[in-house]
């Protein structure tokens, strides 16, 4: 299937705004933070989705699983054995202490990951467990579909407030359920919505199309911030944002400005991948460890623009060199 710019302007956007929360401390709104937050991780689930819908000839569950395990499942261990070793040289030096090299060793066998090695293992199980499912009929989704709201529930009620380091532990593997039954539910909202509004995905029609995303963004801004929080939040912004983002991006994505989305949501996985662990590790021990810096304020916004140049470099050097460590 020949890739799809706005689908992958709407991964940049995703991936591009990821890193940049991971970089900024303190600078930009709360509100802002709160809807970026709301629709950067979720937009990759629902691109999925849609990218499933669009499809004319459907693939067996067995077949899209020995797909995605190469695709997601070998770059989830390249990068976790890749992480590791780089840690165990700051471990070396005195920067990562014993108990922090065996926590993200536990969290690695538990599909936690490491970093945002998390992502992998939630889209995986998302993809094919809605492959499954979207064979059967409306009433095993409503089932399973309870199923999922509850165990957030409990999930929630459970951990919520609990930080101490044994409960960290205690809550990895249910932490890695709870990704992953949030991805078999942006992968379904992001199914069946092309399949209900796939005549927007016109050329003829890119003006309806805009203002629809536009509307649905406003909603999305309004269910993160202004709605009371709960199911709000949990179940409205994070899927509404990202299809208004989607339909948006199919209105006005082909102008060369979006271009730099268009890059990074065709590698967003070199980015997903190296940024947190590596790039914004290195950066902060400069600022930090070498120009006593707190890191905090603009400054991290001048290391998330000085990281761009380096990840565009490291993505280059990947895709030429060792394309098998993100799936290519």
């Amino acid at each position: 299937m020949k890739r799809l710019r706005y689908l992958d302007e709407a991964k940049g956007l995703g991936i591009l705004c990821i890193t940049f929360l991971h970089y900024e401390n303190g600078v930009i709104p709360a509100s802002v933070n709160v809807f970026i937050g709301s629709f950067m991780i979720t937009i990759f689930y629902v691109v999925a989705g849609w990218i499933m819908a669009m499809k004319k000839s459907g693939i067996s569950t067995r077949e899209l699983a020995h797909r995605r395990l190469r695709q997601l499942g070998l770059p989830y261990l390249y990068w976790t054995l890749i992480i590791l070793a780089f840690d165990c040289i700051l471990w070396v030096f005195g920067y990562y202490d014993t108990y922090f090299i065996a926590r993200e060793t536990y969290k690695s066998i538990v599909l936690r990951g490491i970093g945002t090695l998390w992502f992998l293992p939630a889209l995986f199980f998302g993809e094919i467990c809605w492959n499954w499912l979207k064979r059967k009929n409306c009433g095993v989704w409503i089932i399973v579909l309870a199923l999922i709201l509850t165990y957030h529930y409990y999930y929630n009620l459970i951990f919520d407030g609990h930080t101490s380091n044994i409960w960290l532990i205690i809550k990895a593997p249910f932490y890695s359920l709870n990704t992953a039954t949030a991805g078999l539910l942006g992968v379904a909202v992001g199914y069946l919505t092309y399949k209900i509004i796939y005549r927007l995905i016109n050329p003829n029609l890119r003006l309806i199309s805009g203002i629809v995303g536009i509307a649905l963004c406003v909603i999305a801004w309004f269910a993160a911030n202004v709605w009371p929080l709960g199911l709000a939040w949990r179940y409205c912004a994070p899927f509404i944002g990202p299809l208004g983002w989607i339909l948006l991006f199919n209105s006005i994505g082909q102008f060369s400005i979006f271009n730099f989305f268009d890059y990074w949501g065709r590698n967003s996985l070199a980015l997903m991948v190296t940024h947190y662990s590596i790039v914004q590790v290195l950066l902060t021990i400069l600022i930090v460890n070498g120009l006593h810096y707190t890191f905090c304020g603009w400054i991290t916004i001048a290391a998330f623009i000085i990281s761009m140049p380096i990840q565009y470099l490291i993505a280059i050097f990947i895709n030429r060199y060792v394309p098998q460590i993100i799936g290519k």
